[in-house]
């Protein structure tokens, strides 16, 4: 007689399988650790572009200063100037707020959405009108009021204010 016939025996039964939910503690650890990396990149990437752009910033506006004071053409400074502010700008802000815009309306919209030092309602004039002159009348106090306005606007500029 055998034994296993007569005992009440059961088959073997293996256990339920390991369900993928909930995760271990571990991988839990490591999903909140990689959340972490990333912003932490985010944010030091962010850090580090900003030096360069106002630093890049600064360095066109002073090779425009620079080449003015050899040429001495004061119409060119100005125009210049201009289209430099524009291209910073578009740096800091979206292209698409800032594109269209053009006038006094252009340099308005630019004081508020850089949040620098605002450039003054006499730099503003001598950039919307002068350019487009043929023989400007502009002092040598006005040029100079308006290069330290540019460069303090530049210094100012902020890049945490940036909307994009």
């Amino acid at each position: 007689m055998n034994p296993a016939q007569e005992l009440p025996l059961r088959d073997i039964h293996l256990p339920d399988p390991v369900s993928w939910w909930p995760p271990a503690p571990g991988w839990w650890l490591l999903a909140v650790l990689m959340l972490l990396l990333i912003a932490g990149l985010y944010w030091l990437l962010k850090k580090i572009r900003q030096p360069v752009l106002k630093k890049s910033a600064r360095e066109e506006i002073r090779y425009i200063i620079d080449a003015y004071q050899q040429h001495q053409q004061k119409p060119l400074l100005i125009q210049q100037l201009s289209m430099a502010i524009r291209r910073i700008a578009m740096s800091y802000v979206s292209r698409q707020q800032m594109a269209g815009l053009t006038g006094a309306h252009w340099y308005h919209k630019l004081n508020a959405e850089i949040g620098g030092q605002p450039l003054g309602q006499q730099a503003i004039e001598l950039l919307l009108e002068m350019p487009y002159q043929k023989t400007p009348d502009i002092s040598d106090e006005q040029v100079e009021l308006l290069i330290d306005e540019v460069q303090g606007w530049v210094s100012g500029l902020d890049r945490n204010k940036k909307h994009v």
